[in-house]
């Protein structure tokens, strides 16, 4: 049992994952601004919670941010985090949406209708085979989520695999009467390898890519205890 359910549908993709709570606390964060002449507290608190997250999820280049201790530098340190945070989640937004094309595909309205039709030939024979409830109902479970990624945009090929993985190992344990899904799955299988081959280039494999890491802090900021915080200079970064 998860001790903290908040969490529970988090991606399992640190840097999804981190996109996900940072648009969560930047919301949450906006509304506790509104109307505010002194936002410190607040941006403390929104900076301080995004660190943890960061840290909780061991994503690369925030450990080169902290908090001052000097409460008139807040605003210039905050500014600085705030652009560099937006900055980050904007590249790992459009990073993710060029891998998620590669790995999905974009199915016409004939090519949605032939799967559906072989979706539903899959689940009459699973409603007619000697399984238990509890499987069949699982089964049910997975086919109606392909069905219902089939009719996004994009139908993922992931979420494709996963479903005829489960369905296969039932039907090889199986009898023959489960054999024919094999063949409707390769359809649906034909169908979706054949709509990807139609598409451009450009959404094909791009070439493998470093991580991208939270730009570093742009210059050196000292505390009133004349302890230095880290802030290397980056001319890289645009403010």
């Amino acid at each position: 049992m998860n001790d903290f359910p908040e969490f529970d549908n988090l991606p399992d993709d640190p840097e999804v994952a981190f996109v996900r709570l940072y648009e969560r606390h930047n919301e949450e964060y906006q509304q506790r601004i509104r109307g505010e002449q002194d936002t410190r507290a607040e941006a403390v608190e929104f900076m301080n919670t995004m660190l943890g997250v960061a840290q909780g999820l061991e994503i690369p280049g925030f450990e080169n941010w902290a908090i001052p201790e000097d409460w008139d530098e807040i605003y210039a340190v905050f500014t600085n985090f705030d652009r560099a945070l937006k900055r980050y989640v904007m590249e790992v937004k459009v990073r993710k949406s060029r891998v998620t094309k590669v790995y999905s595909v974009h199915l016409n309205a004939e090519d949605k209708s032939r799967i559906h039709n072989l979706i539903r030939e899959i689940r009459d024979i699973l409603t007619s085979a000697d399984l238990q409830d509890r499987k069949r109902n699982s089964l049910f479970n997975k086919l109606s989520a392909f069905e219902a990624d089939v009719d996004r945009v994009r139908t993922r090929f992931d979420n494709a695999t996963l479903m005829a993985i489960d369905i296969i190992g039932v039907v090889d344990k199986g009898t023959n009467t489960l054999k024919p899904i094999n063949e409707l799955l390769r359809r649906i299988q034909a169908i979706m390898g054949n709509a990807k081959d139609e598409e451009p280039e450009q959404n094909q494999l791009p070439a493998p890519t470093e991580p991208k890491k939270l730009p570093p802090p742009p210059k050196q900021i000292t505390g009133p205890d004349q302890n230095p915080f880290s802030r290397d200079l980056d001319d890289d970064i645009p403010f």
